[in-house]
């Protein structure tokens, strides 16, 4: 007999727990805004002088270090924050304007927020993000991410900062 009732009791629970779960919206789930712009990105830099010359690969012998790419809360289609991930490189996150359709992103002297407190300003042009324009680490083909920075308190120096998404490895 205990083994009908503990059957019984068993049934009952079970399924009034799947009764219980309920489709909260006829919704399907989605992404941002900027969704294909967003992500985790593995890149290097190099300085340039503001005529273009190559002053110094890896100026600052960091290697490879990691830039984030996001959606405001705003979730607006036409701008996202660029960050270098609290200062791997010099410590900026930036609103930047974007065209979506053609992947690419700019600002124009806007302030940086960054962990020092400090009022700094940066320039950030010719950025875009190439669909398949590079190789992860295992040589499959992966979004690309490439820009120039320039800070207030560096002027006449640009930094091409370029590499790929984050592959999780």
């Amino acid at each position: 007999m205990k083994k009908y009732i503990s059957f019984f009791v068993t049934t009952l629970v079970l399924s009034l727990g799947f009764a219980s779960c309920g489709v909260e919206t006829d919704e399907p789930a989605g992404g941002t805004a900027v969704e294909d712009m967003c992500g985790h990105w593995v890149v290097t830099v190099d300085a340039y002088d503001s005529d273009g010359e190559l002053l110094a690969e890896d100026p600052y012998e960091m290697g490879e270090w990691n830039t984030l790419t996001y959606n405001t809360a705003n979730n607006d289609n036409n701008v996202m924050w660029l960050s270098d991930n609290g200062g791997e490189f010099w410590d900026y996150t930036v609103k930047v304007s974007v065209d979506y359709n053609a992947k690419t992103f700019s600002c124009n002297h806007v302030y940086m927020y960054t962990n020092e407190g400090e009022d700094q300003f940066c320039t950030i042009s010719d950025g875009k993000i190439i669909k398949n324009g590079g190789k992860n680490v295992n040589g499959k083909p992966t979004d690309a991410i490439e820009y120039k920075i320039e800070f207030t308190d560096d002027p006449g120096t640009v930094y091409f900062v370029h590499g790929v998404r984050y592959a999780g490895f």
